[in-house]
């Protein structure tokens, strides 16, 4: 029955929802999607209108079918890892290669769905909060790195490292960096914290008309020559794009050979998903269902290349934004996505206009939001501490995905060692000793109090274990154990039960 209940769109969230915020919040995020829809395309090797699909019909299914504030669509890891997938099988962007990424994609969507038939999100409620606040914060700065070449009118840069694109910014200046791309980010930039302290929510909206005005201007002066500023250019969206997904021999074939990929872009889709889906939890949605959402992705991403959508997964930046702005419901991803639809169709010819350096700038912003200094401070004890840093460190010099693994090992591994620390409360009273303990008792856990009750078999010991709330079959077996030793040689353990 609750599988059921998981399945099927639930709208009650509908008369709690303040239309008006997730309206903004939506259009916002449209606004936002769209230059990285075609880039996202463009790293999964496949047509700019392909990622438009994405934007629309992935964002569109998982928002109907969820039960949270989570906006999906086109993502950067999945995007590449589609890409480099299906690149040994065909020619980029030819036709067999469009239609393998979206067989791959279907795939996805399969492997998400079995993996909420298996409960698998219950492995994500493990996750540290510590580890979550370092994988925004690295996501953040990748943000913030990812601006970079737009904000400063450069081509894109490969590097193995995030600093190093500052670096060598720096050191060609003058060479390479365009002035006025870095005058209408930084004024983007400016605009959008400025507007902030005053309109917390809106603030994006702002800082790109002002960044958008900036730029016309810079341009309108200027020239297209002499400015060398890149603009959004023309964004077309066709009508409903029905496909049925190739499924041939070769495809076949093709799908039989990249399982292992298929699972490993499955779990790194949900993994950036509920990463979203419990930090959504501890802030804004406390009654989340984390198996809901699951399903949600894994649903969109199996019916989304029968719109000729390659899969997703929940955006950090997007949902960021529209938490920013006052979204709490699903209704704001619902508007996300026919936003973008109208954006493409009605306001195309002046979207075009829009200079580069400001969708960097608002980058930007959303990267710097993502850093929240509030929660950061707190983590200075000796677990959330390393943990935060560890997961910042893997996000920020490694790759998201890898840092989502450091995080899920850091977290297991957290809980282990707190779960392994046992507190005991030895006294004596004549020669009776009385040994409290206070933890779990398992397999981990055990070596400090064998110690102490095998320290001298003589003694009439006394143990207290009514506090321990588990009690494995190993630490019986210890306590039977150190029974028998104690009646032949004259002692005694008593223990006390809850």
């Amino acid at each position: 029955m609750s599988l059921l209940r998981e399945m099927r769109p639930d709208f009650s969230w509908w008369r709690s929802a303040d239309l008006r915020r997730e309206t903004v919040a939506g259009w916002t995020g449209a606004l936002l999607v769209i230059p990285q829809a075609i880039t996202f395309a463009y790293l999964a090797g496949v047509a700019p209108e392909y990622g438009l699909y994405c934007a629309v019909f992935v964002a569109l299914l998982s928002s109907v079918f969820g039960n949270s504030a989570m906006v999906g669509g086109p993502n950067t890891a999945v995007s590449i890892l589609l890409g480099l997938t299906v690149l040994p099988f065909a020619g980029r962007g030819s036709p067999l290669f469009t239609e393998l990424v979206l067989a791959l994609s279907l795939m996805v969507g399969l492997i998400q769905i079995l993996f909420w038939l298996l409960r698998g999100a219950e492995l994500f409620r493990y996750f540290s909060p510590a580890a979550i606040t370092g994988i925004k914060a690295g996501v953040g700065v990748l943000l913030i790195t990812a601006a970079l070449e737009g904000g400063l009118g450069l081509s894109p840069m490969t590097t193995n490292f995030f600093y190093e694109k500052f670096y060598i910014a720096l050191a060609s200046w003058q060479d390479l960096v365009n002035p006025y791309a870095v005058s209408i980010s930084g004024i983007t930039i400016a605009a959008g914290l400025l507007l902030k302290k005053r309109w917390p929510r809106t603030y994006i909206l702002g800082a790109v008309l002002i960044g958008s005005l900036a730029g016309g201007g810079i341009y309108g002066l200027l020239g297209p020559v002499q400015s060398q500023l890149e603009l959004l250019g023309h964004v077309t969206l066709h009508g409903l794009p029905l496909n049925l997904p190739r499924l041939g021999p070769q495809h076949l074939l093709f799908m039989e050979q990249v399982v292992p990929q298929a699972i490993a872009i499955a779990v790194l889709g949900l993994a950036q998903s509920l990463v979203i889906a419990r930090d959504l939890k501890a802030r804004a949605a406390k009654d989340l269902d984390l198996h809901k959402e699951v399903f949600a992705q894994g649903i969109s991403n199996a019916l989304g290349p029968f719109f000729s959508a390659f899969a997703g997964s929940g955006s950090f930046n997007r949902t960021s934004v529209a938490l920013e702005m006052g979204a709490r419901t699903p209704a704001s991803g619902i508007v996300a996505a026919l936003a973008v639809v109208v954006i493409a169709w009605v306001l195309g010819p002046l979207l075009a206009w829009l200079p580069m350096p400001v969708i960097a700038g608002v980058m930007a912003l959303v990267g710097i939001g993502m850093i929240q200094v509030k929660e950061i401070r707190p983590l200075r004890n000796r677990v959330d501490g390393p943990a935060f840093l560890i997961t910042l460190l893997a996000v920020i010099f490694l790759s998201l995905e890898t840092g989502i693994l450091v995080a899920v090992a850091v977290s297991v591994g957290f809980f282990v060692a707190s779960a392994s620390r046992v507190k005991l409360a030895v006294s004596h009273d004549g020669d009776k000793e009385h040994i409290v303990v206070s933890g779990n008792l398992f397999y981990a856990s055990l070596d400090r109090l064998a110690m102490q009750l095998r320290n001298d078999p003589t003694t009439r010991t006394v143990l207290d274990i009514a506090r321990v709330p588990y009690c494995d079959a190993s630490a019986l077996a210890l306590i039977e154990s150190v029974r028998r030793e104690r009646q032949l040689c004259g002692g005694r353990l008593d223990v006390i039960t809850a």
